[in-house]
């Protein structure tokens, strides 16, 4: 009896280990299709600053995120409940890892194409925005998120 059992579990082994590879690779779990999410998250008190940084955010990044084709979506948030509203959170999509690092020639074109000349006074407020937002972003925090799709509403 103990040498059949034995036997078995040779038998067993063996067709286990010539099995087609279809089979095998059916009991294993599909790779998720993963995106990733940029979390870039600003504090900025209610100030005439905030404002200014916020318009730099909409006459300049929103423009910019909208023209990447490797941005899949882009929000900005701004804390609306609480006893500290000055969070302001901008979030960005991307198809895989790759895009969060490559260029947008476009968004390059954009900026150059839009940012007034020097010596004017629209320059001079383009300036004063950007010198504001970056004051602000100095002290920002970034979180990237990987999310399964699997477990997305589209």
């Amino acid at each position: 009896m103990h040498k059949f059992a034995f036997v078995a579990a040779l038998i067993a082994a063996a067709a286990l280990t010539l099995a087609p590879a279809p089979l095998v690779a059916q009991e294993a779990e599909e790779e998720p299709d993963v995106n990733y999410i940029t979390v870039t998250k600003i504090s900025m008190p209610a100030t005439a600053d905030r404002q200014k940084a916020i318009q730099w955010i909409d006459k300049v990044t929103v423009p910019i995120a909208k023209l990447d084709p490797n941005v899949l979506w882009y929000r900005v948030a701004t804390h609306n409940w609480g006893a500290d509203s000055k969070d302001v959170i901008i979030m960005a999509e991307y198809d895989d890892w790759a895009d969060i690092e490559s260029d947008c020639p476009a968004c390059v074109q954009w900026f150059e194409d839009n940012q007034p000349a020097e010596g004017t006074p629209e320059r001079e407020e383009w300036d004063a925005m950007q010198e504001t937002f970056f004051k602000f972003f100095s002290g920002h925090a970034d979180e990237i998120y990987a999310v399964n799709m699997n477990r997305a509403k589209n």
